[in-house]
């Protein structure tokens, strides 16, 4: 014998199925963004530490460096984002490096949660910049040498 069902599942499934691939697609996204942004402080971690202990003689030399560096960055390896201009400053013994980025929400109407269209992006690095020279005396003085 065969028994007879309604229509229930496939009006259900009808329901559930969109919010549940939504949902899917959402969490997706979500690791597109957080994929990006590691990237990003990766790089301009990378960025300020090379910037703080790169052997250069003066700040004319070392920004330099860093310039050359930057432009040795992989820009292709970001999924999602748009990437801002990369901000390099030495001030004060410091090397400041940051960069933001935007990444478009996928949705059409937006994102509800914020109340707009664009997440945003943005990293800042600091470093104090070391001499080899000035590290050798500072460790000496550590450990009781001269």
């Amino acid at each position: 014998m065969r028994k007879k069902t309604g229509a229930f599942f496939t009006a259900e499934a009808a329901m559930v199925l969109p919010m549940v691939l939504g949902v899917i697609v959402m969490i997706i996204y979500l690791l597109f963004f957080q994929y990006d942004r590691c990237l990003s402080e990766q790089d301009m971690g990378a960025l300020s530490l090379y910037g703080a202990t790169v052997d250069a003689k003066d700040n004319e030399e070392r920004i330099r460096l860093l310039v050359a560096r930057r432009n040795e960055l992989y820009e292709n390896k970001y999924i999602a984002w748009t990437g801002g201009e990369v901000n390099m400053k030495l001030e004060k013994g410091k090397v400041l490096v940051d960069r933001s980025g935007e990444l478009l929400f996928p949705f059409a109407g937006g994102n509800r949660w914020v109340g707009r269209d664009i997440w945003d992006i943005s990293v800042r690095y600091e470093n104090t910049v070391l001499s080899p020279a000035s590290m050798i005396r500072k460790w000496r003085k550590l450990i009781g040498g001269e």
